[in-house]
């Protein structure tokens, strides 16, 4: 009978919990544990049918438990991002040119002589379109086809960019380009895998 009253109890806080708050806060108590603690602190003694009551403690034990859990799962997709290390130079792009898929956070150093940036872009060099000196022509690529980029980065100095990549073909690279000189074109691009 107590299993079956703190079930009652669990369900009863956790229908307090989404039902609170006001239409500034729709849709945040399942997501904040810290909402969700807070309504089941406010939460009144649930009764049974059977006319026992269980105590706010309870209740709180149980959401606390369901807070830990959420917890958990947050650290594991936490811990599937991959860290990446690069450098960047005249003219090359120096990283692992295998990947794995999800959230990669690149950190980025730039140990040429001159500013560099940092371009992910969907598919790989030779088939995204180019200008006469290799610099790709961004305004032609397929929407969604530029994922992300850093700022110029001086020299000796370095750049976070975190992006999520689903498996396929992708080239890392600068695409400065000024006058007559591409840094692509020059060779400054590396096409990876990821899978």
């Amino acid at each position: 009978m107590n299993v079956r009253l703190l079930s009652l109890a669990a369900a009863a806080t956790l229908l307090v919990g989404a039902c609170g708050g006001d239409d500034g806060d729709a849709g945040t108590a399942s997501s904040s544990p810290a909402t969700s603690a807070t309504a089941t602190t406010e939460a009144a003694p649930v009764t049974s049918a059977a006319g026992a009551t269980t105590s706010a403690s309870s209740t709180t034990t149980a959401a606390t438990g369901a807070t830990a859990a959420t917890g958990a799962a947050t650290s594991t997709t936490a811990a599937a991002a991959s860290d990446t290390a690069v450098e960047l130079k005249e003219w090359s792009v120096t990283a692992p040119a295998t990947l794995k898929a999800g959230t990669q956070n690149f950190s980025i150093t730039n140990v040429g002589e001159n500013p560099h940036e940092f371009v992910v872009m969907q598919g790989t060099y030779e088939s995204l379109p180019k200008s006469d000196i290799g610099a790709v022509v961004e305004t032609e690529l397929p929407a969604g086809a530029v994922i992300d980029r850093t700022n110029r980065i001086d020299p000796g100095a370095n750049a976070e960019l975190s992006v999520d990549l689903a498996a396929g073909q992708f080239v890392l690279l600068c695409n400065i380009s000024v006058g007559p000189n591409s840094h692509a074109g020059k060779g400054q691009y590396l096409d990876v895998s990821v899978g």
